[in-house]
């Protein structure tokens, strides 16, 4: 409740003008998380599953986002991001998201999610579609000897470490595949070869040079002819061009070529989105790309604070349209109804009203929405259905602490 009695002193001071930076600076903390114990900061974890497939022991590292564990509102369901090199990028992509769903400057531009990042027993096996003689150059090289994995790697992701996450987490029917270089084909190969696996597909500065333009080859056929619809596809593209160049760079000429065959033949139904990054080289470029792929991907996800404390009826019709570009029910936040609700208290108890009965429509079972819906009654002084709402809040969790002190106060 410290947090909520601070949100009505700073609206009286305040006001309309710096609701937006108010409810930005307060998302991450609004849940009432316990802060981590001195000296320590966890990111997330590494475990492993055996795969039968691929016969070898896979790790994997594990990032649950913030609410993950808070207690103060009800367990969420959250969608899966995974991505390929997974020790290379598992801290710039976990931090985009922690930035993008909770940080102070950017509150729910995407929904929070889990991330699994995949590192590498072989890369060259489980990163290419298919196997290769011949190298970036063109010359016969040992390294290669492994290649063509990709499709039983995909088959391990598939048929054993998806299903392995979702019985382990609260997942929500909602993945994204993150891939770059070769990580970059294996994301395309999966959009070709399993386009239902994923609803959203990510390729940084894919490797599309790799075997003679194999799935470059096939783009046209696969793009032109319904088979993606409701998938969604970013590609970012670095400026690996060199002033020395004097042959065809096929890296650069082969990620432009695949960029127009489907911005020109695409009526697949997929959603595309591409970005040339002119000042970021094959090294640079994962970090911004994974960062302009969210926006791109959840684009329509970010609602309008403003709106929503003006017209309570808001989130319900924006997040029916985020449902139905994610394709599943999304609701809106608990977190965010609760504060929008004790935002809007002092200056309209009306609409603070509405919006946190709302909270308690969206989310029967929590009693953290009904003690705050029974705070809206107490301000309209509707004493009786203030009482009911903090007993159907003890009724869920009866050692539920305001919701005891406001019935005590109530029932003087």
């Amino acid at each position: 409740m410290i947090i909520k009695s601070s949100l009505r002193r700073w609206w009286r001071a305040n006001g309309r003008a710096a609701v937006c930076v108010l409810v930005l600076s307060l998302s991450s903390a609004a849940g009432a998380q316990s802060a981590p114990a001195a000296g320590t900061i966890q990111i997330g974890k590494i475990d492993s599953i055996y795969s039968g497939t691929l016969k070898e022991q896979r790790p994997y590292l594990v990032y649950l986002p913030p609410s993950y564990s808070d207690t103060t509102y009800l367990p969420q369901q959250y969608p899966v991001l995974y991505v390929l090199d997974g020790d290379a990028h598992f801290h710039s992509i976990t931090g985009v998201l922690q930035f993008l769903s909770s940080a102070p400057n950017a509150v729910l531009a995407m929904p929070e999610m889990i991330v699994v990042a995949i590192p590498n027993t072989d890369r060259m096996r489980d990163l290419t579609p298919t196997r290769a003689a011949l190298d970036y150059e063109g010359k016969v090289s040992a390294a290669l000897k492994t290649t063509g994995g990709g499709p039983r790697f995909l088959q391990f992701m598939q048929g054993e470490l998806m299903p392995h996450v979702e019985r382990t987490y609260r997942t929500a029917p909602y993945r994204v595949f993150v891939g770059h270089s070769l990580g970059g084909i294996t994301v395309i190969d999966a959009l070709f070869s399993m386009p239902t696996a994923f609803n959203a597909y990510v390729a940084i500065d894919p490797s599309l040079w790799w075997d003679n333009r194999v799935l470059l080859r096939r783009a046209p056929a696969m793009v032109s002819k319904p088979g993606f619809a409701g998938r969604t596809l970013f590609v970012g593209q670095a400026n690996s061009l060199q002033a020395g160049d004097t042959t065809v760079n096929v890296h650069y000429t082969s990620i432009a070529q695949f960029n127009s065959t489907v911005s020109t033949l695409n009526q697949s139904g997929l959603r595309y989105g591409f970005k040339f990054y002119g000042g970021d080289d094959h090294g640079s470029v994962p970090l911004i790309t994974e960062y302009d792929a969210m926006r791109f991907i959840f684009d329509a996800y970010k609602p309008d604070i403003f709106r929503a404390l003006d017209d309570p009826s808001y989130l319900t019709a924006h997040f029916a349209k985020v449902s139905h570009q994610m394709g599943y029910t999304v609701r809106p936040p608990e977190m965010m109804l609760d504060l929008l609700g004790h935002l809007a208290m002092p200056r309209d108890t009306i609409k603070a009203v509405a919006l946190l009965r709302s909270g308690t429509e969206q989310y029967p079972a929590s009693a953290n929405a009904w003690s705050s819906y029974g705070d809206a009654l107490m301000a309209t002084s509707n004493t009786t259905q203030a009482i009911a709402a903090f007993e159907k809040a003890l009724a869920i969790k009866p050692a539920h602490a305001h919701a005891i002190a406001m019935l005590k106060t109530l029932r003087k």
